[in-house]
Order: structure tokens, then sequence, then C-alpha cells
């Protein structure tokens, strides 16, 4: 009996290697979205922090070099925030972009597979037929066999 052997395995591994590199490319694409709404959490809580610290100072006399300084800061913090949403949204087309490569590759695995498990089916509907046809000449072979030996056997008369 002949083994199964699909013509186009080395297609089907390179599809196969092809999903995982998109996978990676995802999971690298993901972190670097969530590094950037870490940092800009980071500078909301730093925000907050230093608005805290602000109010200490704004119960006593007034301090306009502090004030200054603290409105100075403030402008940074917001051009970082804007920049860094802005970065942000860069990085998520980017994730979007990869997970469209995933499932374009997950798809083309699978059209691969789909196929090697009809030609197997196919493949071993093919062998089942030919040992039926073994089994059925097998026993034609055997019934003749045995109905000849009948025929030597009893004498004719």
């Amino acid at each position: 009996m002949k083994k199964f052997r699909f013509r186009l395995e080395r297609v089907l591994q390179i599809k196969i290697h092809h999903e995982k590199e998109r996978q990676k490319f995802l999971a690298q694409a993901s972190q670097r979205v969530m590094n950037q709404e870490t940092m800009l959490e980071n500078l909301d809580a730093r925000r907050h922090q230093t608005q805290k610290e602000q109010r200490k100072f704004l119960e006593g006399p007034v301090n306009p070099q502090m004030l200054s300084g603290y409105s100075r800061y403030y402008l940074t913090l917001k051009k970082n925030e804007i920049a860094g949403k802005e970065v942000l949204k860069a990085y998520r087309a980017e994730r979007e972009k990869k997970r469209q490569d995933l499932v374009e590759a997950t798809r083309q695995k699978k059209i691969y597979e789909k196929l090697k498990e009809k030609k197997q089916a196919a493949h071993f509907k093919e062998m089942e037929l030919i040992l039926q046809k073994d089994q059925d000449e097998l026993a034609s072979n055997l019934y003749n066999y045995k109905k000849g030996s009948r025929e030597h056997r009893e004498p004719s008369g």
C-alpha cells in the first residue's frame, strides 16, 4: 500500500512559518502600543502629582518664579502628551496593519491545510477501494479453489 504524500507539503510549511512570523510582528506592534499607553499614563500621573505639589505652594505667599516654572513645565508636559498621543495613533495603525497581515497569513495557511485534508481523504478512500478490491479478489479465488477441489473429490457417476 502506498504511503500518502502531499506534494505541496513544503509550501504548507512555508505558510505556517509565514504565519508565525506575522504573529511575532503583531506581538511586537502590540508591545509598542502598550509601552506608549504606559508612557502616557505616567505623564498624566506626573502632571497630577505636580498639581498636588503646586497646591501646597498656593497656600502661602505667591512666588511668581515658581508659578512661571510650573507653567513652563505644564506646557512641556502638554507637548509631550500631544506628541505621545500622535505616536500612539501611529502605533495603533501599525498594529492594525500587522493584525490584517496575520489574518491573511492564517487564511493562506488554512487554504493549504484544507487542500491537504481533501487530498488525504481522497487517498484514504482510494486505498480503501484497492483494499476492498484485493479482499474481493482473494475471496473469489478462495471460493473457486474450494469449488474446484470439491469437484475433484467427488467422482462423477
